[in-house]
């Protein structure tokens, strides 16, 4: 099985993959893109992406590709973050003056860094980062333990994320959808009509069914400014029977509507 990630490996990604996968090829991808180009292309079976965060919420570029990708959510995973402070041996604390990270590592992380006297600089390739650390002895860098042993590297503080509760819920991408479970999520993106009562009016069949919502979330329209467009996840699969009568009047009622992926229901925390 490969299974392509964004980061470099020892990512939370990365870690994400591991978990959801036994024994996978893990492919290391510079941009979201990347991740979704290779399995449209056949060169990863599966992707891995993030798409929310506990403390920082919707990761929208990857949900955005999702949204206009031909592949489906086939799995989920919800991983504990926790981040570490890592530089070379020998580097203390006190000896740093510049701190590589993650632009949601930096968001995730912004109180502890804000006491650090070292300037926060956003970087995406990590790898890059990694190496440039391991060879400056007052660079240090945030992110996953694991970066520490796979580069060499020592990690000076662990847990610096500024919410303990820390989590990140992934999705596993792919060309082929879930096959129902009976324990299954489904997870849809709709535009609502611009009309007094629309909102009501797609939800209710839900419901009607006895269709349990567990999540509703707006998200921008890029294109047309201060309108929104509504990510919703629901129990049962889409190829349930009363699942597909309610995704046809969704269709019906809504002036867009795509379902993003049924799969297996997530039930308990990755150790």
């Amino acid at each position: 099985m490969r299974v392509a990630f964004q980061g470099y490996h020892g990512a939370f990604s990365e870690s994400m993959a591991l978990r959801l996968f036994d024994g996978p090829e893990t492919i290391s991808c510079k941009t979201f893109g990347e991740v979704f180009a290779l399995v449209e292309n056949g060169g990863a079976d599966e992707g891995v992406i993030p798409v929310e965060n506990t403390q920082t919420g919707r990761i929208m570029e990857p949900t955005s590709l999702l949204i206009d990708s031909r592949l489906s959510a086939c799995r989920e995973g919800m991983l504990p973050i926790v981040h570490c402070l890592i530089a070379r041996p020998g580097t203390g604390i006190g000896d740093i003056r510049r701190i590589y990270a993650h632009p949601e590592a930096l968001s995730q992380c912004r109180g502890y860094l804000s006491a650090i006297d070292a300037e926060p600089i956003s970087w995406w390739d990590g790898a890059a980062a990694a190496k440039g650390v391991r060879d400056d002895p007052h660079a240090a860098l945030v992110g996953n333990e694991d970066i520490a042993r796979i580069y060499g590297l020592t990690v000076l503080e662990r847990g610096v994320q500024d919410s303990k509760g820390n989590m990140t819920r992934f999705f596993a991408i792919s060309a082929r959808p879930a096959d129902p479970t009976g324990d299954d999520k489904t997870t849809i993106y709709f535009n609502a009509r611009h009309a007094s009562g629309a909102l009501l009016s797609v939800l209710r069949p839900l419901a009607d069914a006895g269709i349990n919502l567990t999540r509703l979330e707006s998200v921008p329209i890029p294109e047309r400014p201060w309108e929104y467009g509504f990510l919703a996840d629901f129990e049962g699969h889409e190829g349930d029977p009363h699942v597909a009568r309610v995704l046809r009047t969704f269709r019906e009622t809504t002036s867009f509507c795509k379902v993003l992926g049924s799969y297996p229901a997530f039930r308990e925390e990755c150790p």
